[in-house]
């Protein structure tokens, strides 16, 4: 089967990855621009940019990595995130959240207990590197612009002119997804969040700057700010400055600044205005790239495909990104449709089986990306919670965050494991269907 895929972020390349393994033969096309991705290197693999900051990945996208056969790369490049402290904007009156234990009573298998940090822009490279290396064509500078669809294939359409048919396409192409606005029109239009903010990127070893957390906060609740820093490697953190209620530029997502010193101290001097701690503030001032991170989000979908089209990661369900959710549900979307195609290996024989493969994939996928985007607003609401005052808010998460690290209570599921997730689909499906 040839499969188009509109996007090569983070979860388009895992979806090449994983059908080219099933002996699919996989395209992928990105708006990027050339200049953007860096030249080849002497084994002749495209390498992109460095963009972004951190992502984290828990276990269940730590498992679909493993599958693709990338987990001990990315172990390398990345570093656990065992503790997570909650300060106040000052850094004072810290609440530890002990992520690592948590997690051992979810997973026996130790790879899985604890998510980890890595860089988006080396995970992009290392999945890049993969898709490569398993056969998947890749072409930069083709801007989407039409889909057409008939009962046996499916055509893109690029700005250039460029017209490319398949047997499936798949819309890996983000929040503001062209291909998804096609399916579904205006309806699905993502929205600001009401949340603005920049992320930074630091050595803070080369700068002498003491940071020994792995994860954290320092928050607002009254004006509604929040500081994350996470620790990606014994040199490396990335910060995210955020604010609620602004005016956003939704062309201004994850684009580094040219005059980065300029942006840099005002930053820093902004972030000393709230009353950060010396070290969070000095982190800004010393980026070495900053980044506007404008946060969407999408009006729940009822299903993610249409004729032989199919949608994953955030041009199906894009969340508020807390706890790496919005990564992990659309690497989850990756591991369900690849495991349905595992599983129903007559899905590439006629249209009727393939309509069913990714009706299924819709039922699986989408009320589980509903509840994880819930999950992330209900995060998000709770950092700015001022239902009992601000210092009494800070009270009540401390006895929440307790009473996780005691057992308790388990806000948390262990994961769900594809293989078993579709067969059970299929078997219930069967049944329906008798």
């Amino acid at each position: 089967m040839k499969i188009l895929i509109i996007g090569s972020g983070l979860v388009g390349f895992a979806a090449a990855i994983a059908f080219q393994k099933q002996g699919h033969q996989c395209v992928l096309f990105d708006k990027l621009n050339p200049v953007q991705v860096l030249s080849r290197g002497g084994d002749g693999f495209i390498q992109f940019g460095d963009i972004g900051g951190s992502v984290a990945l828990a276990s269940n996208s730590l498992r679909l990595l493993r599958d693709l056969g990338v987990l001990d790369e990315v172990l390398a490049n990345s570093s656990p995130s065992r503790l997570v402290h909650y300060h106040k904007i000052d850094g004072s009156s810290p609440i530890v959240l002990e992520l690592e234990l948590v997690g051992s009573r979810l997973e026996d298998d130790k790879t899985f207990q604890c998510a980890q940090q890595i860089m988006r822009s080396k995970l992009h490279n290392i999945l890049a590197r993969a898709a490569q290396k398993a056969g998947a064509t890749i072409y930069v500078d083709k801007y989407f612009v039409k889909l057409e669809q008939s009962e046996d294939s499916v055509r893109a359409e690029f700005k250039d002119g460029t017209v490319v048919e398949g047997d499936l396409l798949i819309g890996a192409d983000g929040m503001h997804s062209p291909v998804r606005m096609q399916l579904f029109g205006d309806s699905c239009k993502a929205k600001f969040s009401g949340t603005i903010g920049y992320i930074g990127v630091v050595n803070y070893k080369e700068h002498g700057i003491q940071f020994d957390e792995t994860i954290a906060f320092y928050i607002d609740r009254a004006k509604k700010r929040v500081i994350t820093v996470f620790r990606v490697t014994d040199e490396i953190a990335t910060l995210q400055a955020s604010v609620i209620n602004s005016v956003a530029d939704e062309n201004e997502e994850y684009r580094s600044y040219a005059d980065l010193p300029a942006h840099a101290q005002r930053l820093a001097d902004t972030l000393e205005e709230w009353g950060v701690p010396a070290k969070v503030s000095t982190m800004m001032r010393k980026a070495f790239r900053i980044s506007p991170a404008n946060l969407y989000e999408l009006p729940d979908l009822a299903a993610y495909h249409k004729g032989r089209v199919v949608l994953v990661g955030d041009s199906a369900h894009g969340m508020l990104p807390n706890a790496g959710l919005g990564l992990g549900t659309g690497l989850d979307d990756v591991g369900t449709l690849a495991e349905l195609f595992r599983q129903l290996p007559d899905t590439t024989a006629t249209t009727p089986a393939l309509q069913r493969t990714l009706r299924l994939y819709s039922e699986i996928r989408a009320p589980r990306a509903a509840k994880n985007a819930a999950f992330s607003r209900t995060m998000a609401d709770q950092n700015y919670s001022t239902l009992f005052g601000a210092n009494g808010s800070h009270f009540v998460h401390r006895l929440f965050v307790n009473a996780m690290n005691a057992d308790w209570f388990r806000p948390y599921k262990a994961p769900e494991v594809y293989s078993q997730v579709v067969e059970l689909q299929i078997s219930s499906d069967k049944k329906a269907l008798r």
